[in-house]
């Protein structure tokens, strides 16, 4: 009952406006969105740190300036983290998300929290480091993950010794110096730890990338033939098949057009079969120049081809191998022979609803072979109800 209600009422309008703010927000692309999500993840995060920072002052376990400086300084730096990721400004970045300088600021600022912790809690720092190091196995580099957690390690350390030094009543040397070796004994570890898991991590995604690309060539081998690039019979007839159940489902008719290469035979002869396949090629190549994006062509074999074109009648489908023809015009083949200019006759047909595509197949191949007859070069319509468009 309520999914009837809804499909008369049409959409939420809540739903919608919700949207509309996340697309507005977040941003219109996938990336974008993912990228923009993990600012807004980091920057609640930090609000809530520093609350947790502003109490902790409240109660003497940090120093005043800690929770107003971080609350200073981390806002105008994730709002410009935002504004430039949203913008698209840099989405051709090496890294498009800022991970690098996210992860940066938060190495700063996690040392900036141990400075200004009280001598008993400063431990907790350890643990943000280590959280740290963990994102950052996911979004880095092996070896940006290991500069990363090396200089984690580098700014904690210096702020032990040099602080220890300056200040040794409010920063125990002795305390500095154990948790230091709770540092050396743990990061390194965890540090080794990012490292594999980036390293596992970049392998599988080439290891993707292989595998979409062997697709990709398995694709183009099952549906392109090999000489001219072009659709080969099997995917053509697949695409006839579809075209066909259109037709019958929305009324969308379609005109086939069957092609042949006039006097093929005489180039192969006189000018040998590199030169023949120099023409099938320089055929293919200013048909698909000249045909329109949602036209269909193919190699039916040998020195034939298929166009096929949808919502297209014969007529109109006259006047694009017109196209085609005038195109040859000006088409070396090879160097070889640079006087050889392509002609080529054709036979239409338009699909009708009572016959199947062989029917329709049928009549343009009787088409061709009576341009043909008639003296090649030239285009012939089937009979059938054809009515322009």
């Amino acid at each position: 009952m309520s999914d009837l209600t809804v499909a008369e009422n049409g959409p939420d309008p809540l739903l919608d406006a919700l949207q509309r703010w996340a697309l507005a927000v977040l941003g219109p692309d996938r990336h974008t969105r993912g990228h923009t999500s993990i600012i807004l993840l980091c920057a609640l995060m930090y609000a809530i740190c520093c609350g947790a920072a502003a109490h902790s002052a409240a109660v003497g376990m940090m120093l005043p300036i800690g929770p107003t400086l971080l609350t200073a300084v981390t806002f105008p730096a994730h709002l410009t983290f935002y504004i430039l990721v949203r913008s698209g400004v840099t989405r051709h970045w090496r890294d498009p998300g800022l991970m690098v300088l996210q992860n940066l600021y938060a190495l700063l600022a996690i040392s900036f929290a141990y400075v200004t912790l009280g001598p008993s809690e400063r431990g907790m720092v350890l643990v943000l480091i280590a959280l740290v190091i963990v994102f950052g196995m996911y979004t880095h580099t092996p070896r940006l993950s290991v500069i990363h957690g090396v200089l984690a390690m580098v700014l904690l350390g210096a702020a032990m010794g040099v602080l220890s030094s300056v200040d040794p009543g409010y920063y125990p040397p002795e305390l500095e110096l154990l948790r230091f070796g709770v540092m050396l004994g743990s990061l390194p570890a965890l540090i080794f730890t990012a490292y594999l898991i980036s390293s596992w991590r970049n392998r599988l995604s080439s290891q993707r990338r292989e595998l979409k690309q062997a697709l990709d060539q398995v694709q183009q081998l099952a549906t392109r033939d090999a000489l001219t690039g072009l659709y080969n019979r099997r995917h053509i007839q697949e695409k006839l098949a579809y075209a066909a159940q259109r037709y019958k489902r929305y009324g969308e008719r379609f005109t086939v057009a069957l092609i042949d290469l006039d006097h093929f035979k005489r180039i192969n002869d006189a000018h040998g079969h590199q030169v023949g396949d120099q023409a099938l090629m320089a055929f293919a190549s200013a048909a698909s120049m000249v045909l329109r994006d949602t036209d269909t062509l193919a190699r039916w074999g040998g020195e034939e081809f298929l166009f096929l074109m949808p919502n297209t009648s014969p007529q109109k489908a006259t006047i694009a191998l017109d196209r085609v023809r005038d195109a040859l015009v000006s088409i070396v083949v090879s160097e070889v022979a640079p006087q050889l200019r392509l002609r080529f006759s054709a036979g239409l047909a338009l699909h009708q609803g009572d016959e199947g595509t062989e029917g329709t197949l049928e009549r343009a191949d009787q088409a061709l072979y009576q341009a043909k007859s008639e003296g090649r070069h030239r285009s012939v319509v089937a009979a059938g109800r054809e009515t322009d468009g």
